[in-house]
């Protein structure tokens, strides 16, 4: 990853020296010519690390040092001064400079400065990073709001995990099965041991066996090392079938056979294994309708069956949505960064008079747009992001919302990359295609936005002939 660094100094000759010498060590580098220049850029674009000038016109490098840590308390600042004593130096380290040099400057010892204080932002990143993500899975481990609905749910998965008994978890799409199977498997007394998750939809039909039972090396063409199956991986835990109808009827015997037995073989060996795992399957089909079609073994179905719990879809607890809107708003701020998005009440109300066919996974699809297009701004109902992505051509501060005609993405970082793009697009289209105007507005570099551009493949559409 290329790191950016900022030059501060009110000398030219010293900004462009510097600047050369950092940009042939690969560095991205951004100058100021004044700690007020820096301040603006640096609310407007991330750097990894500050080269600081003390003595400069207007605020002095020490106030601009204070200012700095305002935006960003971690930011790493190397003061840089021709007329240094050691007061000032003591005063730049009290006030959180990362290190002190005095002019003129060595470039391999600012060079070593620079790359430390980088790696050492790096870490405190990914640090940072790090707890996001385990606040961020800590969030989907649990069911939000306090409707009767979801209490009713949270006391049945109370009662259920205290057994070692089959769960089968019904309702509709984007309801939370799976969050309620994490949550199951967390209060059972198998918490402590593997949860493994199969997305039966995901995995194709002639690999099922494979994945489902391991394989040794050679059991079958393109078996070149030996794997483990989930029923193997999961001994002693919790076995999680997503989608279980999915499974064929094939699979579905062999399932049920592991089950009554409590052993499994891998492909390609005759050994037995021992597997004592609690099944968990989740459904958003009519199971009964499944029977009917065939599709679903009688046997199969009354031996996942012995425990039910059905997830209320968001149409049946409305009064959760208020809770859940907070919840995930905040969970988007931690994962993207950034301030969360707030939602006035009168935006509440409209979005609890929508149907939410796709339920919490639309709702949370919906607030990570608006995070993406309106971070840490108020929604009210004049620059509202419609929840129907179908009717989502709205006005946003008098700009057309570039969520329409949005398609599905399979990921999180596919759907930055279309948000990304039409952003971009956007914002070029509204500077009529002047790059340097488009940079300047969006806090981007010129050179950035060219590759950004390049990579989209984004072309200015084409002026008619006179």
């Amino acid at each position: 990853m290329t790191s950016r660094i900022m030059i501060v100094d009110d000398e030219q000759a010293i900004r462009e020296s510097l600047q050369g010498l950092f940009e042939d060590e690969e560095y991205l580098v951004v100058c100021a010519a004044s700690g007020e220049e820096a301040i603006a850029r640096l609310r407007r674009q991330a750097v990894d690390c500050v080269l600081l000038d003390i003595w400069m016109p207007g605020i002095d490098g020490l106030e601009t040092l204070s200012r700095i840590h305002q935006i960003d308390a971690r930011l790493p600042v190397i003061m840089m001064s021709g007329h240094a004593t050691i007061d000032t130096a003591v005063r730049a380290t009290r006030q959180g400079a990362f290190d002190f040099v005095e002019k003129p400057v060595s470039f391999d010892r600012l060079a070593i400065l620079a790359r430390n204080a980088v790696q050492k932002r790096r870490l405190e990143q990914e640090n940072v990073d790090l707890k996001r993500q385990e606040q961020l899975q800590q969030s989907r481990q649990e069911l939000i709001g306090d409707s009767k609905a979801i209490d009713e749910v949270r006391t049945l998965i109370g009662r259920v995990a205290l057994s070692d008994s089959p769960v089968l978890i019904l309702g509709e799409h984007g309801t939370g099965k799976a969050v309620a199977a994490r949550l199951l498997h967390a209060s059972s007394r198998r918490k402590d041991s593997p949860f493994v998750e199969v997305n039966t939809a995901s995995v194709p039909p002639h690999m099922m066996d494979s994945e489902l039972f391991g394989h040794e090396k050679g059991a079958f063409s393109g078996a070149l090392h030996s794997q483990r199956g989930r029923f193997e991986v999961a001994h002693q835990g919790s076995l999680f079938f997503d989608e279980v109808t999915e499974l064929s009827l094939s699979a579905q015997a062999k399932v049920l056979r592991v089950m009554q037995e409590r052993s499994v073989q891998r492909l390609g060996n005759p050994g037995i294994l021992p597997c004592n795992v609690r099944l968990i399957a989740a459904s958003a089909r009519d199971l009964e309708k499944a029977l009917a079609d065939e599709q679903l073994r009688e046997d199969f179905y009354y031996r996942l069956n012995v425990v039910s719990i059905r997830m209320p879809a968001l149409r049946e607890r409305l009064s959760d949505l208020p809770l859940l809107i907070e919840t995930l708003a905040g969970e988007q701020a931690r994962e993207l960064g950034g301030e969360p998005v707030q939602f006035t009440p009168e935006v509440v109300a409209e979005l609890s008079a929508y149907h939410w066919p796709g339920n919490v996974r639309e709702l949370r699809n919906y607030i990570e747009r608006c995070h993406i297009l309106m971070p840490g701004e108020e929604m009210n109902p004049d620059n509202m992001l419609p929840p129907d992505q179908a009717g989502a051509q709205k006005q946003i501060n008098g700009q057309a919302s570039v969520v329409a005609d949005i398609p599905e993405a399979d990921s999180f970082h596919e759907a930055r990359e279309i948000f990304e793009r039409q952003f971009l697009l956007q914002q070029l289209e509204k500077h009529e295609w002047n790059i340097s105007r488009t940079a300047n507005d969006i806090g981007m570099e010129r050179s950035q936005l060219h590759r950004k551009i390049k990579s989209f493949g984004l072309t200015p559409p084409q002026k008619d002939a006179l």
